[in-house]
């Protein structure tokens, strides 16, 4: 195993050590510092059942796809009504969690990206909605067989849960229309 990165991107005969492990402290800072940019569905639910405040949750998908289904609790704030003039009406207290349909939709990245550079603080849910449904956790909308949840009056105020309390039914698990028939990022 070199050090040569051309042989190291050649070498088909040692796929996991192919590239050499990074040092204990370079490992610790790329880590750590995924971390301080993304979270994941586990510990967003974990945070949001315990009643932790402090972060706000953000649907970034179009409103069609947020009608159909959405993480219980989470306002919409589509990435692409995000600009500096919107934007500037946020609370620049929380953290904002953002997601898009899934892992193959960057809308996430691209809300998160955004409210970064109005200067407002941001982590990204990996796996977005659809992981989330793997986990069983809550979700509202018109997809989980009640009127939808419009997240419509519950503010993007400090605080964790915003907008839950609203008489929406939830649901686990159960599948949903493809993203390309929501108007995920379309």
């Amino acid at each position: 195993m070199s050090q040569d990165p051309w042989t190291e991107m050649s070498d088909e005969k040692h796929r996991v050590l192919g590239f050499r492990a990074a040092e204990p402290e370079e490992a610790l800072a790329h880590f750590t510092g995924r971390l301080r940019f993304e979270t994941d569905p586990y510990d967003v639910n974990a945070d949001l059942t315990a009643g932790l405040t402090g972060f706000v949750v953000l649907d970034v998908r179009r409103r069609p796809a947020y009608d159909a289904e959405h993480i219980e609790g989470a306002v919409h704030f589509s990435h692409h009504d995000m600009t500096p003039r919107t934007l500037a009406a946020l609370d620049p207290a929380p953290v904002y969690i953002t997601y898009g349909w899934g892992p193959g939709c960057n809308g996430g990245t691209r809300g998160a990206a955004k409210l970064a550079a109005a200067g407002l603080r941001a982590k990204e849910m990996i796996g977005g909605l659809e992981y989330w449904q793997k986990g069983g956790y809550p979700t509202a909308g018109s997809g989980t067989g009640s009127d939808a949840e419009s997240g419509a009056g519950s503010g993007l105020g400090v605080g964790g849960r915003v907008g839950v309390g609203a008489a929406a039914t939830t649901r686990t698990g159960a599948a949903t229309a493809p993203a390309a028939t929501t108007g995920c990022c379309i």
